[in-house]
């Protein structure tokens, strides 16, 4: 009778191990983000805060506070700054439209009106617009509705992704303190799971993760300060915000010139010729060619990542994470990549030498 009933004992403890970690998922789920952010932002900071600790003879809490710190002025400092002067001035912003509209907008520039058939379109629809025709006017409106929902979710990404980045630092806080212990365990787990392969994947998970972060957060910052630089050289209000826009934009290459751009067209349309050549050539030449002399420096050739993911990771990032997405989807699809294509470039390998010598594969049973 023992011997029939020995199975229920080991299934009610697979039970109850299953919906224990159903229920601490459901408890960590709100906070992988974070926690997930916190782990490789420690990581990719470990050697400093090791060189910081044994400069502080040991002390492992103001390395951790120090580094925090740092990461808070250059990462969240900016955010915080852009979103304040961006919602500070979003009354003057629909105070300006709505003033010039009153008065009357300027003419259509010529190049604009006469391209072949949406030229005539737009044209018609600016006449209309500056007429002050009502059926113009609840036409924009209409279209104005999903730019709204557009802003509104932008705003609520924006505050989401604040909160988990602070999150983040106060995780990585803990992190930094008991590091060298939750490596330790994380390794014997992946021990007992992969054994010594698992390992050398753990590795090159690693070693992406540090080039990633090196290289396309590293590269987003730059770009991002030049940006800024450029804007404020150039006398743009909100120069933060266009900043911060710019940051994002620069996880795409050529990215913060789809910003750049527009704005230097806008300014010579408002007669300022010489800036807005500037800008346009300060954004072409110097903030999207860092790009390709930041980048090859901080990644080299630890993560090769096509473009089309980085573009799905930082979409699906943001649609997943909000603001911290945009940072943490590339990432994770780089790490994805990277242990994919070893594991198949490992394959491969094995199958080539294995038809060189004649013999079966490593993992043929037959050996």
């Amino acid at each position: 009778m023992e011997t029939k009933n020995a199975w229920v004992e080991p299934a009610i403890a697979t039970c109850a191990v299953v919906v224990l970690l159903a229920l601490s998922y459901q408890i960590l789920a709100p906070f992988i983000a974070a926690l997930a952010w916190a782990g490789i932002l420690v990581y990719a900071s470990w050697k400093p805060y090791e060189k910081l600790s044994k400069l502080m003879r040991g002390n492992r809490l103001l390395p951790a506070v120090l580094l925090l710190g740092l990461f808070a002025l250059v990462i969240v400092l900016p955010l915080v700054i852009a979103g304040v002067e961006l919602a500070g001035n979003m009354d003057g912003i629909s105070h300006w439209l709505q003033v010039h509209i009153e008065a009357g907008l300027p003419p259509l520039p010529h190049w604009l009106s006469s391209m072949p058939w949406v030229g005539p379109k737009l044209a018609e629809f600016w006449s209309g617009l500056s007429q002050g025709d009502p059926e113009v006017i609840n036409r924009l409106k209409e279209w104005m509705k999903p730019l709204g929902s557009v802003l509104l979710l932008f705003g609520k990404a924006i505050g989401s992704g604040l909160l988990l980045m602070l999150m983040s630092l106060a995780f990585a806080f803990f992190f930094y303190i008991g590091g060298h212990e939750i490596v330790r365990w994380f390794i014997r787990v992946l021990n007992k799971i992969g054994g010594k392969r698992a390992e050398e994947l753990l590795m090159i998970a690693a070693g992406t993760v540090r080039g990633v972060v090196y290289g396309f957060i590293g590269t987003a910052l730059v770009q991002g300060a030049l940006a800024w630089f450029g804007y404020w050289l150039v006398g743009i209000e909100n120069a933060a915000a266009f900043a911060l826009v710019s940051c994002f934009l620069s996880l795409i290459p050529g990215g913060p010139s789809v910003l750049g751009l527009p704005v230097a067209l806008w300014m010579y349309q408002q007669g300022d010729t010489g800036w807005a050549v500037f800008l346009a050539i300060w954004m072409l030449a110097v903030v999207s060619m860092a790009d390709n002399v930041v980048k090859p420096l901080f990644i080299g050739k630890e993560s090769n990542l096509p473009f089309v993911l980085i573009l799905v990771g930082v979409l699906g990032g943001a649609l997943a994470w909000g603001m911290l997405g945009v940072f943490l989807g590339p990432t994770l699809l780089a790490v994805s990549y990277a242990l994919l294509h070893n594991w198949a470039a490992r394959k491969i390998e094995e199958e080539d030498r294995a038809a060189e010598t004649g013999d079966q594969a490593p993992n043929d049973p037959a050996q």
